[in-house]
């Protein structure tokens, strides 16, 4: 008996996961081929950048994205960057894993966003209904608080509202977390985990892991409606606001990237 439980764990402890998609070393020419790059509403192919590692900590180019002093949302260039890819094939339920390093003069103001995952049409941002889509961008709020930005139905199970850690907004997305909060010259590793609902059901779960550590899981989600829709990749997305210049940055700044990994395995 001792001897089957021996080989036991010892399977288990060589046992690894294979991401289904991963970029961890960003070149300094088309940096951007391997996440085959899909659809409208894209912008800041300005303010990419690889660059050097910007604690010195690794030899690894990183991307970084440069904001404009005064830049927001609704400003013209150099005011961040935004774009959808499907390095995969849909899938109903996806983990998302990528760093953040956000500049030590980073100013948070009122807020902006940060990458998350999407599925459906590309519509579910700035506003726009969320009957035919999803997305899951995070968001840095005042003083670095993090959200996750959710466009999602709005058949949402009774008392969805009324639950600490959401925010409801029926227009912008609804603010989800205020559980973690995002510091300047420092490294900072996130993952988010989308399992979509059973059509007809309210049963999907969003999960967010801060620095390894489970800072947030809500259960009894409706992502979708139709069975059509699935998670679709990332939406690579962000900037400062929100539409308004109270909520551009005062200041030139940077965000840097790295370690971008796409899985299912815990799904």
């Amino acid at each position: 008996m001792w001897y089957a439980w021996s080989l036991l764990l010892l399977c288990l402890s060589t046992v690894t996961t294979t991401p289904l998609w991963k970029q961890n070393r960003f070149q300094t020419s088309s940096f951007l081929d391997d996440w085959n790059l899909d659809g409208d509403h894209a912008f800041g192919n300005e303010s990419m950048a690889v660059v050097d590692d910007p604690d010195g900590s690794s030899s690894k180019k990183v991307l970084r994205v440069f904001y404009k002093n005064g830049s927001y949302s609704g400003s013209g260039d150099y005011r961040g960057a935004q774009f959808y890819s499907r390095p995969i094939s849909p899938r109903t339920c996806l983990i998302l894993d990528y760093k953040i390093y956000f500049a030590e003069n980073f100013d948070f103001v009122e807020g902006g966003k940060l990458p998350g995952l999407w599925g459906g049409s590309q519509e579910c941002s700035g506003g726009r209904n969320a009957d035919e889509c999803f997305s899951t961008r995070y968001m840095w709020r005042s003083g670095g608080d993090g959200v996750v930005c959710a466009y999602i139905p709005d058949n949402q199970k009774c008392g969805f509202c009324d639950r600490n850690e959401v925010h409801c907004n029926y227009d912008y997305g609804h603010d989800i977390g205020r559980t973690w909060v995002f510091k300047t010259g420092q490294w900072q590793s996130i993952r988010q985990k989308v399992k979509l609902n059973s059509v007809g059901s309210k049963n999907g779960v969003l999960t967010v892991r801060f620095n390894k550590n489970k800072v947030l899981q809500v259960r009894d989600l409706v992502f979708r409606n139709s069975n059509n829709i699935k998670i679709e990749g990332i939406f690579f997305s962000t900037f400062f606001g929100g539409g308004s210049s109270s909520r551009a940055t005062p200041k030139d700044t940077y965000t840097y990237y790295k370690d971008f990994k796409l899985s299912d395995s815990g799904c």
